[in-house]
């Protein structure tokens, strides 16, 4: 992740984070997790992503849901 993308992220999860209510850390704290996570969404399935998305708290669950795709396959991954 470079530069310009720290600045994107960051600029997402302002505007995203103004929108909540309550402390600013805290909605910050989640609207930069979001942006995040929506992210690592995007790109194509692979061992690194799935890793990537487990380090930010998000379920095997919602993963295989986003991706179509059951636990099995995800365990195959790993080789």
């Amino acid at each position: 992740m470079n530069r310009k993308d720290t600045h994107l992220f960051m600029k997402s999860a302002v505007s995203l984070a103004r929108e909540m209510e309550g402390n600013w850390t805290v909605r910050m704290k989640m609207a930069l997790n979001t942006v995040i996570v929506k992210h690592y969404f995007n790109k194509p399935l692979s061992l690194e992503n799935v890793n990537a998305l487990l380090r930010k708290g998000v379920s095997y669950r919602r993963i295989c849901k986003h991706y179509g795709v059951g636990r099995k396959d995800i365990a195959s991954l790993k080789g």
